[in-house]
């Protein structure tokens, strides 16, 4: 692995992945560190973030096509709600290590396992609760009645 300079730069991405428990996207993050850093531009931001994941130092999801990044590289899932969007980590240390187990053979050694569980957040749940749902668990659209 390529040895990586820790700039200014790079230190105040650290930094922000490490004080939020959210997953942002790039965009977001470039927002964020431009405040503290101005001159920053969003190509450094990038290649920062490509450093960190290069470093082990966050890791790199692909939710929905879309990048999101976290501060947490330790073994855990992530449940994304089909309605709102929202990401939350759920910790079972046992669960990927036993895919990890599972799964290694003399074709094939893993050494990481990304589990991403799709459905209703509780907000969602508790909003659409009496209300139908259809087979995907998303809130079917409603259709003028008596009109």
């Amino acid at each position: 692995m390529a040895e990586f300079r820790n700039t200014v730069q790079m230190q105040k991405v650290l930094d922000y992945m490490n004080s939020v428990k959210s997953h942002p996207n790039a965009e977001t993050i470039y927002g964020q560190v431009k405040t503290e850093v101005p001159s920053i531009t969003r190509a450094t931001v990038y290649r920062n973030l490509n450093k960190l994941v290069e470093q082990n130092q966050i890791s790199r999801l692909e939710i929905n096509g879309e990048f999101r990044f976290d501060a947490d590289c330790g073994l855990h899932e992530h449940c994304v709600c089909k309605n709102c969007g929202s990401i939350t980590e759920y910790v079972n240390n046992n669960f990927p290590k036993n895919l990890l187990k599972k799964f290694n053979s003399d074709k094939f050694d893993a050494d990481s396992v990304n589990v991403i569980f799709y459905g209703l957040c509780n907000n969602c749940k508790t909003t659409f609760l009496g209300k139908r749902l259809n087979k995907k668990g998303m809130l079917k659209s409603s259709k003028n009645k008596g009109r």
